[in-house]
């Protein structure tokens, strides 16, 4: 155990993540990671439609990173199956 756990041993979770919060980087706060029902279910026919990271972005004029956010949340859930060729096009 590290000196700044070593702290962390008689508080509760909810202020373990205060403390662990505080001065901590969060990555990815500039994205826009909220899909409504209606976009995810159009990301999922451009997805079967075999369309690429690129036009699904420009569809939904979004960043690509939110995009691709999304697909691998879709994968890792089993809403979508993963491709057998590259998503970046």
């Amino acid at each position: 155990m590290n000196k700044n756990e070593s702290h962390m041993l008689n508080k509760t979770w909810a202020e373990q993540k205060i403390s662990l919060k505080e001065g901590a980087y969060v990555a990815g706060i500039q994205f826009n990671y909220i899909w409504t029902s209606w976009e995810k279910a159009e990301f999922k026919r451009l997805w079967k439609a075999d369309k690429g990271l690129m036009f699904i972005a420009n569809f939904f004029d979004r960043r690509w990173e939110e995009v691709l956010v999304l697909a691998a949340d879709l994968v890792d859930r089993g809403e979508l199956k993963a491709r057998e060729r590259a998503f970046f096009q």
